[in-house]
């Protein structure tokens, strides 16, 4: 998907936008991508041999900024001699990589020989400056939080964070114009009312409770108006406007105060690409035409009413599973509800029943009023050899898990396995509940969701869900 994205992405720029591919339009974003981060986490063991080739580059200055908590080092990256000055902050949360990516693709296409007249029709007019991993002590436990357990990015005002006061340091010294605040948003917001996942959403924040707009905010919402403009015809409607709610803590917020143009730019899941490469993909385009648009000025005849067209994402729009129209109870204590599956921190279980016509799945599928029924559990006493076959005989016969001693079951399969688990009380679906039950018809078990994963019990096959972690 993410190959196919870039070719189209590369016939469309080089016809609508020739500066973005600059000195060879038969280069395609792929030239630039830096192999090795195609991944779900990036620690700083994973940049670190970046940042020391980046070091050898006349065009660059990398510098140490600051220590985390931890004692790691904070680096950022700049390039440019020009008065107007742009700054671009990423992994702020530790487990939020898909920016920081993007940014070493863009360095990787600023420094490439090819793009030295394109490089220097802006180095006169900008200086930039860039913070990979703001957070690399989050980023090592791959969590949203520094190693004080603190959100950096709540720090804005207080200050009690190392990596908190580095961010603010540099924007003082620096004086950004214009800063780029760059994140990632779960895989469960939507765009509006629709059935989009919002990959790319974005915010000019405001700078007070009444969300007035100033000239430094409109300037960002313009900026924002032409860089959405850019990817749309891409990556179509999957594009959505963040919540503007006054966050007095937020750095976003607190630099807008202080007269900064920021830009908000959270990458969040597309459809069958785990590890955010549409998103990754989307942020280098963006970035690229930023410095184009600023250079220029290009940006400002963009009407604000652009911005405003942007519809803003909603949140727990999508869930990673979702199964319509399934029948639960008995007799004339008998009903039809939806069921939504989540995998979240390591579990997968029921989050929601009921009416659900305003939530998306994922994965979607009709149970075509196919009855609930409880799975009964296996008992293991001997070795058992789990073949595909074998499995399809248990689960048609009712079985969805095991009990037992794990060390009988020889997994042959590639399908979910569930062993010993917990919370499976119940004859109708609940929240909060393992995921893990039959769908029978007249004809027998149809559906089996095996913590999580959907078989068809008929066809023997298990249906795809191709989920980032």
């Amino acid at each position: 998907m993410a190959r196919r994205l870039s070719l189209l992405l590369g016939v469309f720029l080089s016809v609508s936008s020739p500066s973005l591919l600059a000195a060879d339009e038969s280069d395609s974003y792929l030239n630039y991508k830096i192999p090795g981060l195609d991944k779900p986490a990036i620690r700083q063991g994973d940049i670190l041999p970046l940042l020391q080739g980046l070091q050898k580059s006349p065009l660059l200055r990398v510098e140490e900024i600051a220590r985390s908590y931890e004692g790691r080092p904070i680096s950022s990256v700049s390039i440019g001699r020009g008065d107007t000055r742009v700054m671009m902050w990423s992994q702020m949360h530790g487990d939020e990589p898909t920016a920081t990516t993007a940014l070493f693709d863009l360095l990787a296409f600023i420094t490439a020989p090819e793009q030295a007249q394109w490089r220097e029709g802006w180095m006169d007019d900008l200086t930039l400056v860039m913070v990979p991993m703001l957070n690399p002590d989050g980023a090592e436990r791959v969590t949203r939080h520094n190693a004080q357990s603190f959100d950096v990015n709540r720090d804005a005002k207080a200050l009690q964070s190392p990596e908190g006061r580095a961010l603010m340091s540099l924007a003082k010294s620096f004086k950004p114009e214009f800063g780029f605040n760059l994140h990632d948003q779960n895989r469960h917001y939507g765009v509006g009312q629709t059935d989009k996942m919002a990959t790319i959403s974005v915010l000019a924040p405001a700078y007070n409770e009444a969300r007035e707009v100033n000239a430094s905010r409109a300037r960002a919402m313009k900026l924002i108006g032409l860089l959405t403009q850019r990817i749309g015809p891409v990556i179509g409607d999957h594009i959505a406007k963040y919540d503007d709610t006054y966050a007095w803590r937020a750095f976003g917020d607190t630099f807008a105060e202080m007269g900064i143009s920021t830009i908000l730019i959270e990458s969040g899941a597309h459809p069958n690409d785990p590890n955010r490469q549409v998103a990754r993909r989307m942020n280098f385009e963006m970035l690229v035409a930023a410095i184009d648009s600023i250079a220029s000025g290009s940006y400002q005849p963009v009407s604000v009413g652009v911005y405003d067209a942007i519809p803003f994402n909603r949140d727990e729009a999508f869930v990673d599973v979702k199964i319509d129209n399934v029948r639960a109870g008995d007799g004339d204590k008998a009903y039809r509800t939806d069921i939504a599956i989540n995998h979240r921190y390591g579990s997968v279980s029921v989050v929601d029943v009921g009416d659900l016509s305003n939530k998306h799945g994922a994965l979607s599928v009709d149970a075509g009023g196919a009855h609930y029924q409880a799975a009964k559990a296996f008992q293991l006493e001997k070795t058992l050899e789990l073949t595909d076959r074998r499995y399809l005989e248990l689960l048609r016969s009712g079985y969805g898990y095991f009990v037992g001693d794990s060390e009988l079951l020889v997994k042959e399969t590639q399908w979910p396995v569930v062993v010993n688990p917990a919370n499976l009380e119940g004859e109708r679906p609940a929240r909060r509940q393992t995921a893990t039950f039959l769908l029978k018809d007249e004809a027998g078990v149809r559906l089996a969701v095996l913590n999580g994963g959907v078989v068809d019990v008929r066809n023997g096959t298990l249906l795809a869900l191709d989920l980032e972690p």
